[in-house]
């Protein structure tokens, strides 16, 4: 059920914010988003294997226990729940606000699209309202357990290429190794958000929610377009989202089949837009058409976008 994954969703987004800092102990009280979550990669599986089976079967996954596959579907599951799962939806959620909203936070008092400007009012939501804030990246990895600061690094190889922390001994209590996700290492973030909004690129209403030409949005680096990089180890190191041109496909797509004429706000003056990352606060469309799909749902406390009949 679709209100099943989001709040599977909703779950594993906090638990990644927290996750890294959360006691060992703690991992304990985790069971049930484990087994929920590996339910969805199981489910992938079959959809993974079908493309890539062929390919996965000759590659070797060492030092993981962990099938290939599994870890495939993992990475898949992960772009669902973390990246374009969250990112796609919250744009959705501010573009439809935006033509409600008679909140005096709505920075666009036009609440209108543009005739046949689909894209571009989507890539201006993807600019404003930035759903990926930062693309972080370890210029120092964080040291192995067991290993020293130096031995760690010298896992990093040329091309950038490297090997994996060697797994130890299983905790009885959590059923995991031990894993250090931060302590040693340099994480930066490029601040991706403030980039979009930044005044030498977009020019002087870069703090205002204007419609731009579509070739302005070539300067945008919302998907991380300038972590590109193909003479490093063949572009598998490269950050650009894999996702954009879908991505972007999508938001326009829905705009398109979207009528604003069938649904009508239930408290247009409670659409309230704030920071980031959720943007907009929930609130509630009612259909003028047909009464009995009654309710869609826009904006929760990860905005997403989610109807119900």
């Amino acid at each position: 059920m679709l209100s099943a994954l989001v709040s599977l969703q909703t779950m594993a987004t906090i638990m990644g914010v927290i996750g890294e800092i959360l006691p060992e102990p703690f991992c304990i009280f985790l069971g049930d988003i484990k087994k929920r979550y590996a339910q969805e990669v199981k489910a992938l599986e079959r959809f993974v294997e079908t493309k890539y089976g062929a390919q996965l079967a000759s590659q070797s996954c060492a030092p993981s226990e962990t099938s290939c596959l599994t870890l495939a579907s993992t990475s898949v599951m992960d772009g669902l729940t973390f990246a374009g799962g969250i990112s796609v939806p919250t744009d959705m959620a501010t573009a439809v606000g935006l033509l409600y909203s008679t909140s005096p936070t709505n920075p666009y008092p036009a609440r209108e699209i543009p005739p046949n400007k689909e894209l571009e009012f989507f890539w201006e939501n993807i600019r404003y309202f930035a759903p990926v804030v930062g693309f972080p990246s370890w210029s120092t990895r964080p040291t192995c357990p067991g290993l020293s600061p130096k031995e760690t690094q010298s896992l990093n190889k040329p091309g950038g290429k490297q090997e994996a922390c060697k797994e130890g001994p299983k905790n009885l209590a959590t059923g995991f190794a031990k894993v250090n996700q931060w302590q040693g290492g340099t994480r930066q973030v490029p601040n991706l958000a403030l980039a979009q909004l930044d005044p030498k690129k977009w020019g002087p209403t870069s703090n205002e929610f204007v419609v731009r030409n579509l070739i302005e949005y070539k300067k945008s680096v919302g998907f991380a377009e300038m972590a590109e990089d193909n003479t490093v180890a063949g572009g598998k190191m490269n950050r650009i989202c894999p996702g954009k041109t879908l991505a972007l496909m999508i938001g326009e797509t829905f705009l398109k089949l979207f009528k604003k004429g069938e649904w009508d706000a239930v408290s247009p003056e409670g659409i309230v837009f704030g920071i980031g990352p959720t943007w907009i606060s929930e609130f509630v469309l009612k259909s003028v058409t047909t009464p009995r799909f009654s309710r869609l749902l826009s904006g929760n406390a990860c905005s997403y976008a989610c109807v119900y009949a």
